[in-house]
């Protein structure tokens, strides 16, 4: 073959030698991922999952309890003290001027703690004798017989008494609060018995 036939073959193959270079670098390249375009895809929002657990306990508080009731006659009194087997707790009391009556009430009557204790223990009765705030004619007498009964003389004065109206022990008022009150007309309700000295032999 001549020179001029050489020439003219040398371009056609150095244009397939850049082909068969070509085809073999793209055989060699990684094939893509032919999942969805994240661009088209609808996306849900994420969930938290729900809670399988116990519902948390609720806090469940009792009621209070109600107050004990005061009765403001001495039958009355005595026929629930026989019903409930229960002494009687009788304050004479000047509620609205007497110094001494008003701390009782707030100090002690007013509290839970006489008043659980009240509950359990014995009937309440109010005795009033009120310089302010009115009083009918028939309360006030009966009022002044029982005081005039069983001898008070100070107020206040508190007065137990069996269901049959017989005198246990008296007491008043006293600094302390409801605890120390509550122990001293415990202690009245059931004295002590002083115990019995062994003789010595």
């Amino acid at each position: 073959m001549g020179l001029r036939s050489l020439a003219a073959y040398l371009p056609a193959a150095a244009i397939a030698g850049v082909l068969l270079l070509a085809q073999a670098a793209r055989a060699q390249e990684a094939p893509r991922a032919t999942g969805p375009d994240p661009a088209t895809t609808s996306q849900q929002p994420a969930t938290a999952p729900r809670a399988t657990g116990p519902a948390p306990a609720t806090s469940s508080k009792q009621p209070p309890a109600p107050a004990p009731k005061w009765f403001t006659s001495l039958d009355q009194a005595q026929a629930e003290a026989q019903k409930s087997h229960k002494p009687i707790l009788a304050d004479f009391t000047g509620s609205d001027w007497n110094p001494g009556c008003m701390k009782l009430s707030k100090e002690v009557f007013a509290t839970k703690q006489f008043k659980d204790w009240a509950e359990k223990t014995v009937v309440l009765l109010e005795l009033d004798f009120p310089r302010k705030r009115p009083q009918d004619d028939a309360t006030r007498k009966a009022n002044n017989d029982l005081a005039a009964k069983y001898k008070i003389k100070l107020f206040p004065t508190v007065l137990f008494l069996t269901a049959e109206g017989l005198p246990l022990g008296t007491t008043g008022y006293q600094p302390g609060g409801p605890a120390r009150w509550t122990t001293n007309a415990q202690n009245i309700l059931n004295p002590k018995k002083p115990e019995k000295k062994s003789k010595a032999k």
